[in-house]
């Protein structure tokens, strides 16, 4: 009995020993669990903030993406757009221009077409109307705009001009120099007029030229004489009678009181023509130094000076 009690404390001991450990090793992995489940929320709470920042970058991400991609199609819209505007000026600035020089053509066209009809009628004066009053289409010529003409069209005025001058500008000379011979010193210078009007080729205005200013000289018109006779002198200075028609414009010079004038024409006159037969006025036109004023006028030169009429080159 003896020996049973005390393995029966034994026993108990051992189991009060168990138990105890049984409730530490209970503790421990109560303690353990909370540590985990403590350590398992901990992680839950990472995780949940770390989804929700992966949410908020993933959003700002594809807002960002979004946003990019809007400007984008903005930028491109917008040039684009520009693009158009500006292809939409240019077509509209030609267009414009297209339309100016359409309208331009026109107009050029039109005054063309005018300016043939007005030549057409100008012809039609110069070939159709009888006589001298043919001389009428060379006046219209005169005052038409040729510069709206064809090259064949001037060229066919032009021609017909030319020949009617020649035709009706002869006829017109022959009466001048007729009334010249007359001494009909008024018809002389309405016929030669007349003719130096019709533009004439410079041969026959230049012989023209002399038989007018010695009409005028005779008609005491001393400044209208000037002019033709100045003509006559300064375009053929191989005229048999130059020296004639220097005298008369020395004469004319000094009738006007252009002194210095006279004094330069009576000078070239008398070292060009030394057998001249009017040296000795010229020489005593030089040697006048003084100059007085004209107490009665200078008589004038003959009409019709000696040798024959005034003969081209």
């Amino acid at each position: 009995m003896s020996d049973t009690t005390p393995d029966s404390s034994k026993l108990l001991e051992e189991i009060r020993r168990e138990v105890v450990e049984s409730r530490n090793m209970t503790i421990k992995t109560d303690n353990a669990l909370k540590t985990l489940h403590a350590e398992l929320k901990l992680v839950s709470s990472q995780q949940d903030a770390f989804q929700s920042r992966t949410w908020f970058s993933t959003g700002a991400a594809y807002v960002l993406f979004a946003a990019l991609c809007v400007a984008g199609v903005v930028v491109i819209s917008n040039t684009r757009a520009a693009g158009a505007n500006a292809e939409k000026d240019r077509l509209q600035k030609e267009v414009t221009e297209l339309t100016g020089t359409i309208d331009k053509l026109k107009a050029d066209a039109t005054s063309v077409a005018a300016a043939e009809q007005s030549a057409l009628q100008v012809y039609r004066q110069m070939t159709t109307l009888p006589g001298e009053e043919r001389l009428k289409g060379i006046d219209a010529l005169q005052k038409l705009d040729q510069s709206r003409l064809s090259t064949f069209s001037k060229l066919v005025l032009q021609d017909r001009a030319v020949l009617l001058r020649k035709e009706v500008g002869g006829a017109v000379l022959e009466k001048g120099k007729s009334a010249f011979r007359r001494q009909d010193w008024p018809e002389t210078i309405a016929q030669l007029g007349r003719f130096l009007s019709m533009d004439p080729v410079p041969e026959d205005a230049i012989e023209a030229s002399f038989y007018l200013g010695n009409a005028y000289f005779q008609s005491r018109k001393f400044e209208d004489a000037i002019k033709h006779l100045t003509r006559f002198a300064d375009g053929d200075k191989k005229a048999k009678l130059r020296d004639f028609a220097m005298l008369m414009l020395m004469q004319c010079y000094d009738m006007t009181g252009a002194r210095d004038q006279a004094v330069a024409t009576a000078k070239e006159a008398f070292s060009t023509y030394p057998s001249s037969d009017f040296r000795m006025q010229f020489l005593a036109r030089l040697q006048r130094t003084v100059p007085t004023a004209p107490a009665a006028p200078v008589a004038p030169a003959p009409a019709v000076a000696p040798g024959p009429a005034p003969a081209t080159r």
